[in-house]
């Protein structure tokens, strides 16, 4: 919806923002769908980007933070690829989803999603780029009108509502193809749409566009980086040796591939601009992180925060104000925040928060599961993260039961230098048996349960 949409009244704005995760919708709110003043919901997901790697996007961070909002503290729950989209688009951690590893779509519950939802009360959708690990890309995915799914950086194959094209960089067409389809949609404008854009960049193999790739970006690392002492690691860890110099290296290379995708979503936002589609609730955020040879470790899949902690914007004008929110946000939050804004209520039990609501958390669950074709080595684990305070993480063998424990003290040792259980001092050991308890609480619950 664009030039015909008048915008909702303020009251109705503080209605949906107040409104309990699973309650039904105020008068308030049903008057404002019927004068057709539910927004826009555009999605732009980038693929391994980690917290402070937006610095090289100073268009689109502009933009965002231009009638936005910026979650510095923000997470994911499953530092996974597969498994962390499928949480975006259901609003469930994995234990609920089913989706565990990268290629494991095949749990994916399509009707208890965010694309579900919104389809079902009128939206337009489209999903553009990548998707999930594993997904055919030639078949439409369930509850989206339109497609054009494709992976890669050079010369991609894409396929465009049944049609295979040839991308010569995909990043750039991603944008040219969310383009399209708005035009199209704006057609129809008294119709709101809801958009999914998953760029590759910056995951491997890190192909920047020519006119970037000379571009040169200097690190000096953090206090983690080319850690000296694994002592203190789970042994899986001790298994990696990464040099600050292949994370400089792997950074640099990621870096520059970001730069396309700064001029894709500023290309976006002026088309959006020159649509007049103004009411239009954006989300810029990563699936996951990664470990640039902090702890000597080159991936993700781990429970050390470089791996879990994303950039995270939402932008709506004149609905989100202009600030840094230094509430816990978390990837399951992306579909009860959207659901929230459009006035509908779920048609089915999610876990994560509305962020337009007032109040927050002080803590998530991380969890991951063994997976050899993808994270070779790597065992399941599962970890209470307490923002600012601490990580608490056990190491599980194939049987389930628990093979290692790591504890850090956040509020002094940020960076996960020291295991509390492996410091040789008995006497700062926190008491294993409540924090096991509530470990195993979090890795079953459900809906209101959940942290």
């Amino acid at each position: 919806m664009g030039r015909a949409i008048h915008h909702a009244a303020l009251g109705w704005v503080a209605a949906a923002c107040a409104a309990a995760l699973t309650g039904p919708p105020s008068a308030a709110t049903a008057a404002a769908q019927e004068a057709n003043t539910r927004p826009n919901i555009l999605i732009l997901l980038m693929d391994d980007a980690r917290t402070g790697m937006t610095s090289v996007m100073p268009k689109a961070t502009a933009w965002m933070n231009d009638g936005g909002t910026t979650f510095p503290a923000a997470v994911v729950t499953t530092p996974s690829c597969c498994p962390s989209r499928s949480s975006i688009l259901s609003g469930r951690y994995a234990h609920n989803t089913g989706v565990t590893q990268q290629t494991g779509i095949g749990n994916y519950d399509h009707g208890k999603t965010l694309e579900h939802d919104l389809k079902a009360a009128g939206y337009r959708t489209a999903v553009l780029g990548k998707l999930f690990n594993g997904w055919n890309n030639r078949l439409r995915p369930p509850y989206f009108d339109n497609y054009a799914l494709g992976v890669g950086y050079n010369n991609t194959t894409f396929t465009v509502d049944g049609k295979r094209v040839t991308a010569p960089y995909s990043t750039t067409f991603i944008g040219q193809q969310v383009n399209r389809y708005l035009d199209a949609y704006e057609q129809s404008d008294a119709t709101p749409w809801f958009v999914y854009a998953g760029f590759t960049a910056p995951h491997p193999p890190f192909i920047p566009e020519p006119k970037y790739a000379k571009i040169r970006y200097s690190w000096s690392g953090n206090p983690a980086v080319a850690e000296k002492d694994l002592s203190d690691k789970p042994a899986y860890v001790r298994n990696f040796h990464q040099t600050l110099k292949q994370g400089a290296a792997t950074r640099q290379a990621m870096l520059r591939t970001l730069l396309s995708v700064d001029d894709a979503v500023d290309a976006i936002h002026r088309h959006l601009d020159a649509l007049g589609e103004s009411n239009t609730l954006v989300f810029l955020l990563s699936d996951n992180g990664r470990l640039l040879s902090e702890h000597r470790l080159p991936t993700k899949f781990m429970p050390y925060l470089q791996a879990e902690q994303v950039p995270f914007f939402m932008r709506w004008p004149g609905h989100l104000p202009r600030t840094r929110d230094s509430r816990l946000a978390a990837n399951i939050d992306v579909t009860p925040t959207a659901l929230a804004a459009a006035g509908l209520t779920p048609s089915y039990t999610y876990d994560g928060r509305n962020l337009l609501a007032a109040g927050g958390r002080d803590r998530l669950l991380f969890e991951y599961w063994r997976d050899p074709a993808n994270g070779a080595g790597i065992p399941t684990w599962a970890a209470t993260y307490v923002a600012g305070r601490y990580l608490y993480t056990e190491i599980y063998r194939d049987d389930r039961t628990v093979l290692d424990r790591e504890y850090y003290n956040l509020a002094t040792d940020p960076w996960q230098l020291t295991n509390l259980f492996r410091d040789r001092n008995p006497a700062n050991d926190p008491a294993i048996a409540p924090l096991s308890a509530a470990l195993a609480d979090q890795r079953t619950c459900t809906g209101r349960a959940c942290p």
